[in-house]
């Protein structure tokens, strides 16, 4: 996994701090293979949240909090929501899930 312990703990923070405690978060693509080079920064993250309204604050409010993050700095970093908000669940949920890593 091409992810700092001071990255992870950031990310975990952030998730934290906007989701909940007991949000879930995982690293999914690229930056999983240690083999390969650059890359964005996926994240896929599971909440209990089920108001829109607050589900993208929270993701706007992880972003934010990353991106003024030395760590993240000049970074594209993906973030994909799952949450109790009623709606389709796409395959990118499952996909991230099962290969990704949980931080």
């Amino acid at each position: 996994m091409r992810l700092t312990s001071s990255q992870v703990r950031l990310v975990k923070e952030a998730v934290a701090r906007h989701f909940g405690p007991t949000a879930r978060v995982w690293l999914f693509g690229s930056r999983t293979d240690d083999s390969r080079r650059g890359g964005d920064f996926d994240f896929y993250v599971e909440t209990d949240l089920s108001d829109p309204d607050e589900v993208i604050d929270g993701k706007l409010g992880v972003l934010s909090q990353l991106h003024t993050a030395s760590d993240f700095e000049g970074e594209k970093i993906d973030l994909i929501i799952e949450s109790a908000v009623p709606g389709p669940h796409p395959p990118i949920y499952e996909a991230a899930r099962r290969h990704g890593v949980r931080l």
